[in-house]
This record gives structure tokens, C-alpha cells and sequence, in this order.
């Protein structure tokens, strides 16, 4: 947001709200002049992340946190649909209360997917980002994301801008395979899951055990 000029450069980053970050960064996505452009001539990055720690954390921020202060209300738009697909009865209209394994076998259904099931929080990165057609010239890890984020800094030469990644006052990542939720998950639920994600756990050298 520094380097575009949405704030003044001694702007403290850490306090900046994440709802401003997602609605103050143009999206080129429909300009496909720039997008051209930008795709042959700009430093391309990308951050990927462990999918089950992934689509753990969507679940988490998205469908069990109480926070609804989001302009898209998850648990209402995508939480009641998954419970009348997978409940017979005991539905909620407001879509509270969706489990991890109803939310797992959701988004690991096989197929193209509805609007739903690929919404950018949990959508694969292999379809999200396409890095077998952009030719990105660094990819870093969320699970070292301080140190790769400063080297990405120190690359684009804007450490006059921005000094160093900020400190975060949360943990970096969900717990992987925490039980509390993986256990929720039956063999055939885990090897969907696994099956859909395929092309992120190999192309960026993720284990599934």
C-alpha cells in the first residue's frame, strides 16, 4: 500500500485493518492490457502455505468464528448451504455451528465446483494462482513467511518504504493435523481432501503425514 501510495510512508503497517488491505489494492484482473503488461514486465511473487493448515484457518476465520462483521456473510451464504447438503435435519438457517468435516467434505467434492466451493479463501492455489502458466519469479512460505517477506522487501529494493516484515501479534499458522479437528475426519474424507489439493502438495513440496 506504501509503494502505490494508499498510505503516507511512515504509516505504521501493523495497524492498518485487514478489510482496508483487501478493498485499497486495485484489482487488474478485468484490464487485461495491464495484466499482459505487468505478467511480462513486473517481479512476479507469490506466498503459498501447507493446505490443510489453509483451508483450517479459512474454516476457522470464516465459518466457526462469531465475527460477522464481514460485508459476505460466510455463515449465512456458504455455512446453511453445506448444512443442507450434509444434514438430514438440524439445519441452521443462519448457518452457525457448520463442523470441519461437513466444511472438508464440501470444498474436496470432485469437479469444476459451484461459486461456493472455490471461493479464493480455500480454492487451491494451483487454480487460484495458475503458477504453471505465470512464471513467478519467487515463491515463498507462509510457515518462514518473516524471512521470506523480507527477502521479497530487500528484492523489489523498497526497504526504504517498508524496513522489515512486521511482527505479528498472532500465531503465524493453524496447528496442522491439531485433533481437535483432523480427528473429525474419516479415512475417506482425508484422502478427498487430499486428492483435490494434489497439485499444491506437490508442486510446492507439501506432505500430506
Amino acid at each position: 500500500m506504501k509503494m502505490i501510495g494508499k498510505v503516507s510512508p511512515d504509516k505504521d503497517l501493523s495497524t492498518i485493518g485487514r478489510y482496508a488491505v483487501h478493498t485499497s489494492v486495485p484489482n487488474m484482473a478485468s484490464q487485461k492490457g495491464m495484466v499482459d503488461e505487468a505478467l511480462a514486465t513486473y517481479k512476479k511473487f507469490l506466498f503459498v502455505r501447507h493446505p490443510f493448515d489453509r483451508v483450517l484457518s479459512a474454516f476457522k476465520d470464516k465459518l466457526e468464528s462469531a465475527d460477522k462483521s464481514s460485508a459476505y456473510n460466510f455463515h449465512k451464504e456458504i455455512g446453511a448451504k453445506i448444512q443442507q447438503k450434509y444434514r438430514s435435519a438440524g439445519a441452521s438457517p443462519e448457518g452457525d455451528n457448520t463442523t470441519f468435516s461437513e466444511f472438508i467434505r464440501f470444498i474436496s467434492e470432485p469437479g469444476h465446483g459451484t461459486f461456493e466451493q472455490r471461493n479464493e479463501h480455500w480454492l487451491s492455489v494451483h487454480e487460484l494462482c495458475n503458477p504453471c502458466a505465470v512464471k513467478y519469479d519467487f515463491v515463498g512460505k507462509y510457515e518462514s513467511l518473516k524471512e521470506d517477506a523480507n527477502y521479497v522487501l530487500d528484492w523489489l529494493g523498497v526497504t526504504d518504504l517498508v524496513k522489515s516484515f512486521p511482527a505479528s501479534d498472532r500465531p503465524f499458522y493453524a496447528r496442522r493435523y491439531d485433533p481437535k479437528y483432523f480427528n473429525q475426519l474419516s479415512h475417506s474424507d482425508k484422502m478427498a481432501f487430499f486428492t483435490k489439493y494434489l497439485a499444491d502438495f506437490v508442486a510446492f513440496g507439501y506432505d500430506f503425514v
